[in-house]
C-alpha cells in the first residue's frame, strides 16, 4: 500500500511550492527588514517567526491567532512570518525580518552565532523541556537493532534538525557505528533530506527509504495526526529512542529593548496559560516555561560535539 501525506499538507505544500528556501515577507511589506529597529528602540511592528515542521497552512491559522493574542497584550502590530525550511527560520532572525522566532535549538543556536539573539521561552512537553529523537522504520521490516540499518537508506529530517539529524547522528557515534566526523554515508547505502517530519515519515511509510530520525511526537501520542495519518503509523514502528533533546524555544532579538522583551516573555506566558490550544496546535506543546538558555541547550551542545560537526559544519 503507497501512502500519502493528508489532504490538508498536499495543499499546503501546492500553496507553499515555488517559495524555496527563502524568506517569505508579510504581505504587503516590501522593505529588507520588515520591524527593523535600531538597537534599544521599539519597532513600529514585531514579527514573528515559526519553524516550518509540518503544515505550513495549519501553522498559519493558529499562528495568526498567537500575533493577534500579542498586538492585543503589547500594543504593537504583531505578523506571522512562515520560512520555507530551517534555514531559512535561521536567515529571517539574522536579517531581522523577523524579531522573535519559535525554533529548535540547533538554528538557535546557528542564530545566535550570526546575531545577537537570546532565549526568551522553552517549551513545556510532558512537563519536561527534554523529549525523544527516534528511528522510524517499516513494521515489517527485519530490521532489530541500529547496527542492522548498515547498508540501508535513511532519510534524515534536515541537516539543522536537532531531533532529525544531530541527536541521532550522535547516537550513531555512541553506538559505536561510527566514528567522530565520520560522515553517515560511510554507513548508510545512501542520505538523503526529507525537509520536514512528515515528508521524512512518508519515505519510510512507502519504501522510498528504509529508515528515518524524527522526533516522538510526530509518531506518538495525541498529536501525531498533525504529521502522518493513523494508517501509516500502523505499519511503521520506533527502532530506537534516544533522549535529551531540548524543546524547542521562543528567540528573541537582544538588540531590543530590555522592557519590550520582558511584556514579549509576558505576554506569551499569558498564552500559554490561557489559550493553550494555541500552542497545541503549532508544534503540539501546549506550555512555555523560563528556564536557563545554556542549561537548556547543553544537549544540543554535546550532540555537536559528539559528532565534531561543529555549527561551521551544518548547512544553514
Amino acid at each position: 500500500m503507497r501512502y500519502m501525506l493528508p489532504f490538508t499538507v498536499v495543499l499546503a505544500l501546492l500553496l507553499i511550492s515555488g517559495c524555496g528556501s527563502q524568506v517569505s515577507t508579510p504581505q504587503g511589506d516590501t522593505s529588507t527588514g520588515p520591524g527593523t529597529n535600531s538597537a534599544g528602540q521599539v519597532p513600529s511592528k514585531l514579527v514573528f517567526a515559526f519553524q516550518k515542521q509540518n503544515d505550513p497552512r495549519r501553522i498559519r491559522e493558529t499562528a495568526d491567532q498567537a500575533a493577534e493574542f500579542l498586538t492585543e497584550r503589547l500594543g504593537i502590530p504583531t505578523e506571522v512570518l512562515i520560512p520555507a525550511s530551517y534555514g531559512a527560520s535561521v536567515q529571517a532572525v539574522v536579517s531581522n525580518h523577523a524579531q522573535v522566532a519559535y525554533l529548535s535549538s540547533i538554528p538557535f543556536l546557528l542564530a545566535r552565532e550570526e546575531a545577537p539573539v537570546e532565549m526568551l521561552l522553552a517549551e513545556l512537553r510532558e512537563d519536561r523541556t527534554e523529549y525523544d529523537s527516534v528511528f522510524v522504520v517499516r513494521k515489517d521490516s527485519p530490521y532489530q537493532d541500529l547496527a542492522d540499518l548498515r547498508g540501508k537508506r535513511v532519510m534524515w529530517t534536515s541537516p539543522t534538525s536537532t531531533s532529525g539529524f544531530v541527536m541521532a547522528y550522535s547516537r550513531l557515534v555512541d553506538e559505536g557505528l561510527l566514528e567522530r566526523r565520520q560522515p553517515p554515508s560511510e554507513f548508510f547505502e545512501s542520505v538523503n533530506y526529507a525537509g520536514g517530519y512528515d515528508r521524512a515519515l512518508l519515505a519510510v511509510a512507502n519504501d522510498q527509504a528504509d529508515v528515518c530520525a524524527v522526533s516522538y511526537y510526530t509518531i506518538e501520542g495525541d498529536r501525531a495526526d498533525v504529521y502522518s495519518t493513523p494508517e501509516m503509523r500502523e505499519n511503521l514502528r520506533v527502532l530506537a529512542r534516544t533522549s535529551g533533546v531540548p524543546t524547542h524555544l521562543v528567540c528573541i532579538r537582544a538588540d531590543l529593548p530590555d522592557d519590550l522583551k520582558q511584556r514579549i516573555q509576558a505576554a506569551l506566558l499569558q498564552l500559554s496559560d490561557e489559550r493553550p490550544e494555541l500552542l497545541a496546535d503549532v508544534y503540539g506543546a501546549a506550555h512555555f516555561a523560563v528556564v536557563q538558555e545554556e542549561q537548556h541547550v547543553e544537549g544540543a551542545y554535546r550532540a555537536l560535539q559528539n559528532t565534531g560537526l561543529g555549527l561551521k559544519g551544518l548547512v544553514k
